[in-house]
């Protein structure tokens, strides 16, 4: 065992050892929707960049990969700390940087400067990332899944409500009153969940920030569960994330001509993925994560051809929009159990190395996406969520041996 991991055992067990407060994984669940959101509050926003701002739609989404790749430094370099620092000071930074990069961005004078200030928002918005590893080791471990559940139906509904109210408040308002409304909601939820996240008692013989972050490739190479999870979530949210990400361009224009606030208003119909999350949770508490996992992408390789259809025929868009949904809340919550099973002892670290993956592959993949939107249109979109699925299913047969073995060990 490697001193790291020697010296996370002699700390104290947040499993074991701290109060949990009644609505505490309520409130968790809604403080990661509120800042998930911010993340995200650029994809319904571009056309509204590309005539405010003086640019062409297609380089409007900028924004969105600028806020993901902040997104995913943020992740590498901000959540590896809840393993080692006390969870409440650490969130009370991360909060107040993300409500003064908000800030910065409604004043954001071009295009890219709203683009630098997405990064910074999405480097320190990572706030859900060290409450679900929390919310994983507070819950009884018979009912695990089932709190991680919860607390990803608020990020869930926080990811598909910023389309909807961020669309709408866009319209009405402009994309910089969508800024401060963001700023508004990340202050008042943030101050709750500090307010109620356990004290914890001071960490004993903590190590070096270098030596945490160079843990992180270990942990990588040392734990199959972890590579294959990430290979497995990355490939169906990069194919979600593509087709997510260039969906509002194809709303607004022919045939639909939808407008900012009306394409918003189809993020309402990813609720699905929240309504089917506790079924899925309580699923994998009693039979494993690989059932919900494959299930999964199939529904992402079935909904690229519903997208494809949908191209021009209103019915397929939404039962596409509604099986990716499932799809991906389904993906994250069985792979994000299985990871945290794998590895009590280094949570945060694994979702930290979990989490880059699968927002590098979302950043990569929105970048792609704009690219066969360009040269092949909606459907060189579609072409690429299915390849991406497609790529997932083929690394199923991996993860099941491991576990199969795992077991008979």
């Amino acid at each position: 065992m490697s001193t790291i991991e020697e010296q996370q055992r002699s700390q104290p067990s947040a499993d074991t050892g701290l109060p949990v407060r009644g609505p505490l994984f309520a409130v968790m669940a809604i403080c990661s929707g509120v800042t998930v959101a911010n993340v995200y509050l650029a994809q319904p926003l571009l056309t509204l960049f590309a005539h405010g701002l003086g640019v062409a739609p297609s380089s409007a989404g900028l924004v969105v990969t600028c806020a993901q790749f902040g997104y995913a430094a943020g992740i590498l370099f901000l959540v590896p700390l809840g393993d080692v620092r006390r969870r409440r000071p650490l969130l009370t930074v991360m909060l107040t940087a993300s409500v003064l990069a908000l800030l910065l961005g409604a004043l954001a004078p071009s295009l890219s400067m709203v683009a630098a200030a997405a990064a910074l928002v999405g480097g320190f918005t990572v706030v859900p990332q060290v409450l679900v590893p929390l919310a994983a080791e507070l819950a009884p471990p018979q009912r695990r899944a089932s709190v991680v559940a919860g607390v990803q139906i608020g990020l869930m509904t926080g990811i598909i409500g910023s389309r909807v109210i961020g669309g709408a408040v866009g319209e009405l308002f402009g994309w910089r009153a969508v800024y401060v409304l963001a700023a508004g909601l990340t202050a008042a939820t943030g101050l709750l969940t500090v307010a109620l996240v356990p004290r914890e008692p001071a960490r004993m013989n903590a190590i070096g920030y270098g030596r945490l972050l160079t843990s992180l490739p270990r942990l990588l190479r040392s734990e199959p569960a972890l590579r294959q999870s990430c290979l497995l979530h990355a490939a169906l949210f990069g194919g979600y994330n593509a087709t997510w990400t260039s969906l509002v361009l194809v709303l607004t224009h022919e045939p639909y001509h939808f407008s900012t606030a009306t394409a918003g208003l189809f993020g309402v119909l990813g609720l699905a993925g929240a309504f089917a999350a506790p079924w899925a949770g309580r699923f994998i508490d009693r039979r494993g994560a690989l059932p919900i996992i494959t299930a999964a992408l199939v529904l992402t390789l079935l909904s690229a051809g519903a997208y494809a259809l949908g191209r021009s025929a209103l019915g397929f868009m939404i039962v596409a929009i509604i099986a990716v949904n499932i799809a991906v809340q389904w993906s994250q919550i069985a792979n994000q159990a299985r990871i945290f099973a794998y590895l009590p002892d280094a949570r945060s670290r694994a979702n930290t190395v979990y989490m880059v993956a699968v927002f590098l592959s979302g950043a990569v993949c929105a970048a792609l996406a704009g690219a066969c939107y360009a040269g092949f249109g909606w459907l060189g979109v579609c072409g690429l969520q299915a390849v991406l699925a497609l790529a997932g299913l083929m690394g199923l047969p991996f993860a099941r041996r491991y576990d199969r073995s795992s077991v008979s060990a």
